[in-house]
């Protein structure tokens, strides 16, 4: 924060004329060298030679700002969702540490692809991975935006419930976050990972949410990684109410749109590797 504010001043500063003392000297572009001519200007009664600047400066300090926007936005980003304090669990999770059991060999290789090139998929694209529960979707959604994060990027990473929950918290008066502060940076990250969409029991608030969300990224063409236990058939009913109104049903099937046609679709096929794993231990525990 403190190398984007400075980067700020010097911008400002390397433009601003002095507005108490006449330019001295000669000027030329350190850009492109041209010879920049001085311009006279009165102010308060008197007339003042102030030094030009080239467009190529201007151009320069427009692109610095933006720079340095971009530098703030990107860390209040990581203060607010930083992923490190998602735990042990989470912190392992990587590509090198996936257990690539069968039918699970598809899911693994597009979402390796999907990390190492993020840079072309930057543009809206997303990927949907589903499957039964304990499979590995959520490790691989890890991996992914360890690998994404880790090359630059700016990765929120929520389960769809904690992120709901968060946001509803903000209604609390207590509560120092606002939702417009959370809605801010899911619109604005590089990706955004909600883990096991249609798992959230959905009411009016929970869908308007959802669709501000997703449609907010859509919009700014910001992809989205979802994990789910549903297939994309199920989860148009998932978006479903008990007792929906039209209203309901056309913004559930614009979420689903939005979902079905900005991403890639793939099963993870594989049995579930934490039901294995306590299969296991009850062998071990009882001998057989």
């Amino acid at each position: 924060m403190q190398a984007a504010g400075n980067l700020i001043q010097r911008s400002v500063m390397s433009l601003i004329p002095s507005l108490t003392e006449d330019a001295k000297g000669e000027h030329h572009c350190p850009i492109c060298g041209r010879h920049v001519p001085k311009t006279q200007i009165e102010l308060f009664g008197k007339v003042r030679t102030v030094q030009s600047r080239c467009q190529c400066e201007i151009d320069k300090f427009v692109y610095d700002q933006e720079k340095a926007k971009e530098l703030i936005d990107k860390k209040n980003i990581e203060r607010k969702f930083d992923i490190s304090e998602l735990g042990q669990r989470f912190e392992a999770c990587i590509f090198n540490t996936f257990q690539i059991r069968n039918g699970a060999e598809k899911a693994h290789r597009l979402a390796h692809d999907y990390a190492r090139n993020f840079k072309h998929h930057q543009e809206e694209l997303g990927l949907l991975l589903w499957g039964i529960p304990g499979n590995g979707k959520s490790h691989l959604a890890a991996a992914v935006a360890h690998e994404v994060k880790g090359n630059g990027s700016t990765v929120v990473f929520q389960t769809t419930a904690e992120l709901l929950e968060r946001i509803r918290n903000t209604f609390n008066k207590k509560e120092k976050e606002t939702e417009s502060e959370i809605m801010a940076a899911l619109r604005d990250c590089d990706l955004l990972v909600l883990d096991d969409i249609g798992a959230e029991k959905i009411t009016d608030w929970v869908l308007d949410v959802m669709f501000r969300i997703i449609d907010g990224r859509y919009r700014k063409k910001k992809p989205i990684l979802y994990t789910s236990n549903f297939s994309p058939a199920d989860l148009l009913i998932r978006f479903m109410p008990q007792q929906p109104t039209e209203e309901d049903k056309i913004k559930a099937q614009r979420i689903h749109d939005r979902i079905i046609g900005t991403s890639i679709i793939v099963e993870n096929k594989a049995s579930s590797y934490r039901r294995e794993q306590a299969a296991q231990r009850f062998r071990e525990m009882n001998g057989t």
